[in-house]
């Protein structure tokens, strides 16, 4: 197969992960109410518990899907440095398959918030809060080293990747979610919960269908 034919099926494959996650968002607490008036826990407590659990079982498979799309970091980087883009676009996969195990995690966080006695219900979602954030710190180790390695070669190599899709990678738009914060709470209805509920996958189903158009 041809490094363009590979770099389309990544780019196809990374859209279709991020898609799946974004649908298990919804899954969990898909509203149309304004960025003010979401409440992420308040959602889930009023899901079913079906929904709850297809919602988490999603998320390995679409960590599978995403994982694959992260070759497309390899086939661009690489005239600069093989060994670094590999190492790029493995540490990225290693942050996406520890992302699917974050996401799974809301299913326990949307059982919790069934519970009908608050200070149980208090109890059981700060344990599960805490396990949710030890999950997240290999994430963002990997995460945060690997954006640092595609800006680097991006930067200051001569590669295939196109220096503006720099601006929307997901890791780097991820991050922006807690300082915009007094933003994304103004946002009216209908809009305002899907983009601030949905900030962190919508960045990576919006790099990805650049990618496609772009490769």
């Amino acid at each position: 197969m041809s490094r363009s034919s590979c770099l389309r099926w990544c780019c196809l494959s990374g859209l279709v992960g991020s898609l799946l996650f974004l649908a298990g968002d919804m899954l969990f607490y898909g509203s149309w109410s304004s960025g003010a008036d979401f409440h992420p826990y308040q959602q889930m407590g009023q899901r079913s518990t079906d929904l709850l659990v297809l919602g988490g079982a999603i998320g390995p498979v679409a960590a599978l899907f995403s994982a694959l799309g992260m070759g497309v970091f390899a086939l661009t980087l690489e005239p600069a440095s093989r060994k670094l883009a590999n190492t790029a676009a493995i540490l990225l996969a290693i942050m996406i398959l520890i992302g699917g195990s974050y996401h799974a995690v809301y299913t326990c966080l949307g059982f919790g918030s069934k519970l009908t006695d608050p200070t149980l219900r208090e109890a059981i979602l700060a344990h599960v809060i805490d396990l949710r954030a030890t999950i997240s710190y290999p994430m963002y180790a990997t995460g945060l080293t690997a954006t640092a390695l595609i800006y680097r070669l991006a930067l200051t190599k001569r590669t295939f990747f196109p220096r503006w899709l720099l601006l929307f990678l997901p890791t780097t738009l991820s991050l922006l979610a807690p300082p915009l914060h007094d933003v994304l709470v103004m946002i009216p209805s209908p809009f305002g919960s899907i983009i601030r509920g949905r900030w962190i996958n919508g960045s990576f189903v919006l790099f990805f269908l650049l990618a496609v158009c772009v490769f």
